[in-house]
């Protein structure tokens, strides 16, 4: 089923023309600018140390320090069950989504449209954001926020969710959250998307999403203040590349080579509205090149997933 974006609730900011101001962004990552978070220094672990949210004999997040072994928790960061992506700010916060896997006792539907934020200061994890959702949630899809990036020039967080959608309906949504507003600012109706992630290209600012019911990517173009536009186009689809598959793409990460190239990672998931935990042993990166002469990305190829 291929995923239709419908704005709602977004102001767009207009030039003198009548049409949206596009911004004039640096182009390149979007989230260069994050932070680590300040309560590391009062951990013990040293400088080597990775949010860890892998959740092998723990629940929540944790810090680890991969070269001795040591790890650190804050009391609070299983208050949220299992958790899924998380990004970091500017300041160094942690914004973090709760995602269920093989069971709903830690994680019930009615709690899974939720963002929590962990203060860069303190290390103390609370509840920060409730999502709206199209439809109440239910057993049957047990799936929230799914996707977060934060947008350095903006100050703008981006969350994907399946809340409320269905096996033949699409109810998802993705939000534009003003973080300084704490506030939901603008969304993209009846979108069911998993990986998110912001790129700045020649032409403007554009987000990028993987849809949860097939292998095709889309993009948004954002306008200056990181609000959604109506230039929605395709980008591609794992299903048509050499190798690929009719995975869905989970998380999207944009980085630079040593030549100065900007590329673009996908990482897949087998995602089917399902709760259960993911069983693809040999999960792929898909590797892509950014071409700024016409504003595309192109295939590279594909490599195992560490």
């Amino acid at each position: 089923m291929r995923n239709v974006a419908v704005l709602m609730g977004v102001a767009l900011a207009l030039n003198g023309c009548g049409k949206p101001d596009m911004g004039d962004f640096t182009p390149g990552v979007a989230d260069a600018c994050h932070a680590m978070p300040g309560f590391i220094r009062n951990t013990g672990l040293g400088g080597q140390v990775a949010i860890d949210t892998q959740q092998r004999g723990y629940t929540g997040i944790r810090l680890l320090n991969a070269q001795t072994g040591q790890s650190w928790s804050h009391p609070s960061w299983d208050d949220a069950g299992h958790v899924g992506a998380f990004v970091r700010d500017r300041d160094g916060n942690i914004y973090i989504a709760p995602t269920p896997e093989v069971s709903l006792a830690e994680n019930p539907p009615a709690l899974q449209n939720r963002i929590y934020r962990i203060d860069a200061q303190s290390g103390e994890m609370a509840l920060w954001l409730e999502l709206p959702s199209a439809a109440p949630p239910s057993p049957a899809n047990p799936f929230g926020v799914m996707g977060l990036f934060y947008d350095c020039d903006t100050n703008s967080l981006y969350a994907t969710s399946l809340a409320g959608s269905k096996p033949g309906q699409a109810l998802g949504r993705v939000y534009r959250i003003d973080v300084a507003r704490q506030q939901v600012v603008g969304q993209l109706e009846n979108t069911d998307a998993i990986g998110v992630g912001v790129f700045n290209g020649v032409q403007h600012k554009r987000l990028y999403w993987g849809s949860a019911r097939s292998s095709d990517v889309y993009s948004v173009a954002l306008d200056a203040n990181g609000d959604f536009t109506s230039d929605v186009r395709h980008e591609f689809a794992l299903a048509t590349l050499s190798g690929g598959n009719t995975t869905s793409v989970r998380k999207i990460e944009f980085g630079k080579d040593r030549q100065g190239q900007y590329l673009l990672q996908a990482k897949e998931v087998e995602f089917g509205f399902r709760l259960m935990a993911e069983n693809n042993l040999h999960r792929r990166i898909y590797l892509f090149r950014y071409g700024p002469a016409d504003d595309k990305w192109s295939f590279m190829d594909s490599i195992p997933e560490q």
